[in-house]
């Protein structure tokens, strides 16, 4: 039963977009083979809470509410996930976790910016939100090595677990659900594709889901797959790291402590990979700590281009 349906499923990736079933999710070359529709209204929460965030005044209270319990998501909520999710997020962000001291380094920074306490609470609202405009696609991409993480952990487990509704497959789809975002907006996608180099990094992203979700439906893991997706949501990271900075290098002095705190928010993606490095990583810390120096800001973004080969 389960080979005719990764047959079918198989044959269905090559229709037409307008073939789709109602739960399948679309873009480019990869179509969903498990129905991931509520995993893709994360972006609907990132909507809301910057809706929020961007009224006058910013609706502080409403923000952290659905920051905390969630909305569009069933079940889940930005907090859940940064607060050490599942309790497994030091083995798929084990860098970031040791640097940061915690697996909840996420939630700790949201749960600050969003209520004005500890490193925030001498900021302004505009720099409070800068860092959280750029830790919203952030957490979306650590969400997305997280499902990888978990299709990996499930297709080398014995007994594997292959089925579509809750196994390797499924964790697979959760990764482009998320990342797409409702609509292609208000995630990784979006954000990705509005900095300089990103649109090449979205395609091959999704290129390589799409090969490898070949081989998940006929139950094999796609190693080498595996290895392209995690190099690409590394680069949507350095992407959105280097686009923070620059901006933050070109600011004027008044715009540029937001400027910088967004690139802090960045930071919270872009550190995993950034750390197999310490002395590239603390440079880009030392631009992003104390009070802006657009001498500091000029070297991290020197070094965030050159780890992302650009």
């Amino acid at each position: 039963m389960l080979a005719r349906c990764a047959l079918a499923l198989s044959l269905a990736f090559c229709a037409p977009a307008t073939a789709r079933e109602p739960w399948q999710l679309s873009h480019g070359p990869f179509t969903t083979a498990s129905d991931v529709r509520e995993h893709n209204q994360l972006g609907a929460d990132l909507r809301d809470l910057d809706g929020f965030l961007k009224a006058s005044p910013p609706a502080w209270a409403h923000a952290l509410e659905l920051y905390a319990y969630g909305k569009n998501f069933p079940k889940h909520s930005l907090l859940r996930f940064g607060d050490d999710y599942n309790g497994r997020l030091s083995g798929y962000l084990p860098r970031a976790t040791k640097h940061f001291g915690s697996p909840s380094f996420q939630a700790h920074a949201w749960t600050a910016a969003l209520g004005g306490s500890g490193r925030f609470a001498n900021l302004s609202a505009g720099e409070r939100i800068a860092f959280l405009d750029g830790a919203s696609p952030a957490l979306v991409i650590n969400w997305a090595r997280y499902e990888l993480g978990e299709a990996q952990r499930k297709a080398k487990a014995s007994p594997a677990n292959w089925a579509l509704t809750n196994g390797a497959p499924k964790n697979w789809n959760e990764i482009f659900a998320f990342y797409l975002g409702p609509d292609g907006k208000h995630a990784g996608f979006a954000a990705v594709e509005g900095v300089e180099g990103g649109k090449a990094i979205d395609e091959a992203l999704f290129a390589a889901l799409a090969r490898g979700q070949e081989a998940l439906v006929k139950q094999g893991w796609p190693e080498a797959e595996a290895a392209a997706v995690a190099a690409a949501l590394d680069k949507a990271s350095l992407a959105l790291l280097r686009d923070a900075l620059g901006k933050a290098a070109n600011a004027s002095d008044e715009a540029r402590p937001a400027a910088l705190r967004r690139a802090a928010g960045a930071w919270l993606a872009a550190a995993e990979p950034m750390l197999a490095d310490a002395t590239a990583a603390k440079t880009v810390e030392a631009a992003l700590s104390g009070k802006p120096d657009k001498a500091a800001i000029e070297a991290a973004l020197k070094i965030v281009t050159t780890s992302l080969g650009a």
